[in-house]
């Protein structure tokens, strides 16, 4: 693959004191994106390049790609489907420019870029044609000093999860460029505060029914129950970016370590399912973020987490309750689910909406059982959140963050003791069905209540209502 057999000769072109520089002028008449870039190269060997490799899904389109040297002498260019390849004639800077337009004008989530007439939304991941930073870091060469201008009509606030905001962004590397938010828009409302003992920016375009303040509030709530859970907020800064989607289409994701896109259904209420959206979002902050491990922990016990600290902060054990048997139900109707264990699922990589895949369902009532086994075995001594702990300071000292399956039973079973180890076996390798009664059993030895199990809902409906009221034993 030209990316591969050409990465060697990119990172030798690039030096400590390179800089990757990016104008991107904002279109909206028609609408699309013109991007002008300017990279040192000091000793004129070829340049490779890699595609933005979220275009497709992220509703994007790069076309039109040239390059000149910086006498503006045009630069021969090949290209393949995932990178492009520049031959500099001699030493010097390189120059190369191309376009975006988008698919939608809309985006459908957070994990989706759109653009109109009057606002940008996207995830840079669908921007930016660059080095690729996976390359450099595995032979030991620093990335160039990114710098990036958007130029946006005069009236147009551009909002990014980059460190720093203004006339110019500066994201800290090739990750950092191409794992954020960056949007665009006259009607952005921006608010300022201090969660978790890190500064956040709360930036909110479009009406809901529900108010900016209340928003502002479940995100301040997560990361604080983040942090008396798990530790310190590991990022910075956060920067949440909130904007309106499709009818019938809500999402949120983490897009870098410290970038978070909320994007919601015009109508919807922040009642307790899109609450837990926000929490599940802000643990990535850790889960995702701080720790990478395999995907059912990083969506499946991250839901659970999400839950169980939702449910604190309310200080309502029946939303822990109803989320849980939510995800039991759909985890039933998934018709894989003694077929492929979570690893299996991912492997595959199966697709389809979060209610239909074990790495969110089963995974989060794997939390749920670790969780109940590990107080069960202690006495209520322990619980899940040390193994996490455990493991988040572990990926700490490691430069990727990731964090080993084996790893994760080993920290369970040295919390949990065999009991808990068990109940991994059980759970996490194995493809038996967990009952409703472990579920339950679960459940109280989590909350000390007893919640039965509710009727079963029809296909496509949600627990908006409330439990009903638990029993204390």
């Amino acid at each position: 693959m030209l990316a591969l057999a050409l990465a060697a000769v990119v990172a030798a072109a690039q030096a400590p004191q390179d800089t990757l520089i990016y104008n991107l002028a904002v279109m909206p008449a028609e609408p699309h994106l013109s991007v002008e870039a300017r990279l040192t190269d000091l000793d004129g060997s070829p340049v490779v390049l890699v595609m933005p490799p979220a275009a497709t899904r992220a509703g994007t389109i790069i076309q039109g790609i040239s390059a000149t040297d910086d006498r503006g002498v045009p630069l021969p260019v090949t290209r393949d489907a995932q990178t492009f390849m520049l031959e500099p004639r001699a030493p010097g800077a390189i120059r190369f420019r191309y376009r975006i337009d988008f698919r939608d004008s809309i985006p459908e989530g957070s994990t989706s870029s759109g653009m109109s007439t009057h606002s940008l939304y996207a995830v840079t991941a669908s921007l930016f044609v660059a080095p690729d930073p996976v390359v450099l870091r595995k032979i030991g060469r620093p990335y160039p000093a990114v710098r990036i201008r958007v130029l946006a009509p005069a009236d147009w606030r551009v909002i990014s999860g980059y460190p720093t905001d203004g006339p110019v962004l500066e994201p800290a590397g090739g990750d950092e460029l191409t794992g954020s938010t960056l949007a665009a828009a006259p009607d952005f409302r921006v608010y300022n505060d201090t969660a978790g003992g890190a500064p956040v920016t709360l930036a909110i375009r479009g009406h809901r029914y529900f108010s900016d303040s209340l928003l502002a509030t479940v995100v301040k709530a997560a990361l604080r129950k983040g942090e008396e859970t798990l530790g310190p907020v590991p990022v910075a800064r956060v920067t949440y970016t909130s904007d309106i989607g499709l009818k019938g289409r809500t999402s949120g994701s983490l897009q870098g370590d410290g970038s978070i896109g909320l994007v919601w259904e015009p109508g919807e209420v922040l009642e307790r399912a899109r609450a837990h959206d926000t929490f599940h979002e802000t643990l990535h902050l850790w889960f995702g973020g701080a720790m990478e491990t395999e995907r059912w922990w990083i969506e499946g016990v991250t839901d659970y987490f999400a839950a169980r600290l939702l449910a604190a902060w309310r200080n309502n054990p029946g939303d822990l309750a109803a989320l849980c048997y939510e995800s039991y139900y759909n985890y039933l109707a998934i018709q894989h689910n003694t077929r492929l264990t979570m690893d299996e699922e991912a492997r595959r990589g199966l697709l389809g909406d979060n209610t239909q895949l074990l790495v969110y369902r089963k995974g989060m009532l794997a939390g749920l059982l670790l969780d109940a086994a590990i107080r069960r075995a202690t006495h209520g001594q322990r619980r899940l959140d040390d193994v996490a702990r455990r493991m988040l300071a572990l990926a700490a000292t490691r430069q990727t963050h990731y964090i080993r399956e084996d790893e994760l039973r080993s920290a369970v079973r040295d919390v949990g003791g065999a009991d808990a180890a068990l109940v991994w076996d059980h759970v996490v390798p194995s493809t038996e069905l967990i009952s409703a009664a472990e579920v339950t059993a679960a459940l109280h030895d989590v909350t000390g209540m007893d919640f039965p199990l509710p009727p079963r809902l029809k296909p496509g409906k949600t627990f908006s209502g409330e439990m009903p009221p638990g029993v204390i034993r």
